[in-house]
Parts: C-alpha cells; sequence; structure tokens
C-alpha cells in the first residue's frame, strides 16, 4: 500500500520520477512567462512543495512548506476541490491580507487539485508570479494537462503496489504466497544475521482436509483453509511471516528467542484453530498437525533447509499424532 501521508519529495517511491516532475514544473513556470510553478503535497496538516521550477526568480524552493491554519490558495482548493485564479491578489477583497501576498512576494496564482487514485487529495498544481497575470482560456487547459499527467503518476504508483501485492500475496487467504514468503525470507535471515538473532519455522497441514472437500464440497475446504488464515493473523506478530505454500499448508517464519517460544507458539495456535472450527460442525473431523525447526546460528541458515525439516516434523506429527521437536 502506498503511504499517503509520507512526504513524496523526501521519501520518493522508486516507480515516480520526480525528474519528470520537476521538468514539468519548468515547463509551467516557462510557458506561463510566471516566477513559480508548483507541485504541492499537502500531509500531517502542512503543505510541502515537492516539485518547485528552478528559475532564477523563483522565490518557493523545493521542499518549502506553510501549515494549514495559514491562509493560502492551497489550502482554498483543498477545502472547495475545485480550481482557483486570483490574476490581481493586491487588489482582491478576499486576498490583499493573507500572508502570501501581505507578507510576501504572490501577486498572482492559478491552481488545480491534484488527486490519488482513491479520490482522495493529493494536492496542488499551481502557477504562482510575483505580478499580476491575464491567462486565457488555452492556458488555464493547459494546466489541466500538466495536472492530468500527474494524476496518471500517481495512478501507477497504485497500479504498481496492487500488481506487486498480488504478485506476492495468496488470492484466497490474503497472506503471502510462496514468492512473497522467499522475498521477505531472505531478508529475514540477512537481518537476522546482522543482529545476531534466532530464527524458527513452522510447517501447518490441516487434518482431513479432503474428506471435507469430499463430504462438504470445496466451498467448505476454502472456509477452513480461511479460518486457518485467520486464525495465523490474529495469533502472529506483525514481525512474522505468514505463507500459504499448498492447499492447506502454511509456513511461519519467525524471529524466537528459543524453541520453547516456538513450542508455546504452537501449542496456543492449535488450541485457537480447535476453538475455532468447534464454531462449525462441518468441520468436526478437522484439526492441525504441526512441525517445526529452530536455528540459533543464523550465519548457516538456509531458508530451503529449513522449511523442509520443519515439512518432515510436521508429518511426523501428523503420523504419530504427537508435536515433533526439531532435534
Amino acid at each position: 500500500m502506498i503511504d499517503t501521508q509520507a512526504c513524496i519529495s523526501r521519501h520518493p517511491h522508486p516507480n515516480l520520477d520526480l525528474q519528470k516532475w520537476q521538468m514539468t514544473v519548468n515547463l509551467m513556470a516557462e510557458l506561463f512567462n510566471a516566477a513559480c510553478g508548483t507541485i504541492v503535497q499537502f500531509r500531517q496538516q502542512e503543505f510541502n512543495a515537492v516539485a518547485a521550477s528552478n528559475n532564477q526568480d523563483n522565490f518557493l524552493q523545493r521542499n518549502s512548506s506553510w501549515p494549514w491554519d495559514m491562509k493560502s490558495f492551497c489550502r482554498r482548493i483543498m477545502e472547495t476541490e475545485k480550481s482557483l485564479y486570483v490574476d490581481d491578489a493586491e487588489l482582491s477583497n478576499e486576498w490583499h491580507s493573507a500572508p502570501p501576498v501581505s507578507e510576501g512576494l504572490v501577486r498572482s496564482y492559478l491552481g488545480l487539485p491534484v488527486s490519488w487514485p482513491d479520490g482522495s487529495l493529493f494536492g496542488t498544481i499551481c502557477v504562482i508570479d510575483t505580478k499580476t497575470s491575464e491567462y486565457n482560456q488555452v492556458q488555464k487547459q493547459l494546466l489541466k494537462q500538466f495536472r492530468d499527467m500527474i494524476n496518471a503518476d500517481l495512478q501507477l504508483l497504485f497500479d504498481y503496489e496492487e500488481i506487486k501485492s498480488l504478485a506476492i500475496t495468496d488470492e484466497l487467504t490474503q497472506v503471502n504466497n510462496r514468492r512473497g514468503l522467499n522475498l521477505l525470507g531472505d531478508q529475514r535471515i540477512k537481518d537476522a544475521r546482522r543482529f545476531n538473532q534466532n530464527i524458527g519455522m513452522v510447517y501447518l497441514d490441516i487434518d482431513n482436509m479432503k474428506q471435507l472437500n469430499d463430504t462438504e464440497g470445496h466451498q467448505a475446504g476454502d472456509a477452513c483453509i480461511t479460518t486457518l488464515a485467520n486464525t495465523l493473523k490474529n495469533s502472529c506478530r506483525d514481525s512474522d511471516i505468514i505463507a500459504r505454500v499448498g492447499g492447506d499448508e502454511f509456513l511461519v517464519m519467525m524471529l524466537a528467542d528459543d524453541e520453547q517460544h516456538i513450542q508455546k507458539f504452537c501449542h496456543r495456535l492449535e488450541y485457537q484453530f480447535s476453538t475455532e472450527l468447534k464454531q462449525n460442525p462441518e468441520f468436526q473431523f478437522n484439526s492441525l498437525s504441526y512441525g517445526y525447526c529452530f536455528t540459533n546460528d543464523a550465519d548457516k541458515a538456509c531458508m530451503e533447509t529449513m522449511i523442509d525439516l520443519a515439512d518432515k516434523h510436521m508429518y511426523e506429527n501428523k503420523r504419530t499424532g504427537k508435536p515433533h521437536p526439531s532435534a
């Protein structure tokens, strides 16, 4: 997900070409013969110029900011969600006493709202000048075209994040798929090596799923799988990596103080899942099998080896009906 409260200029998204935005505001200042072309983001009750034209007479710099509480042209656009054109601010009864005019250099302003794809306002795109202006309809339409380009860039960010999410997320359960586990798990091992942390891997499998699918149908099977996924989401910490790696098979990769930490987690999860199953008569024959492994030597940790070992212990558990330790 895109953090719409993060400052675009200070924390740029890897798929956002801020140089393109810079070229856009430079062109705006040139075409409108104005002191300033700028794109402004509103976040955390503050306006921030994320792109400002680099002409010498521009009084507004990139990352210049001003508070929502101050009367400003950008604030009016955010309040009305409409365009704003003031050709002579000093002669305007409404704007002559506004700080950008009475205490600053602003004499003319033309701006439009910029929106995130979800409909919330990103901020504004505007042409600001230190002299009065007489912009015609063609110039106003031109600024709309620039605005639409910025809106399209923001849409691309949302589309990128959605595609990335689909690529690493299991559609049914909304936890990581195998690809997501590989991406996040590799990074988790690197972090564990760096900070000298221990890693645990838990392999989970729902018992008697074939019987459930044969007697109650695959919709009931999907519901049982989703129940386990939701139980995992409620039981795991934010730092734990949850993944669906098969039809009814899940993995949890976690940082653990010791093997006892993993045992307690598995016992608690088994109890919570059993409690959820008892609420639905369709799941009366289902239960949970698990196996786990633990390493306190992250330098030698290999994700595939840990998965294979946890999987082996899970099948030992399923065969004997008892949890199998990681030895």
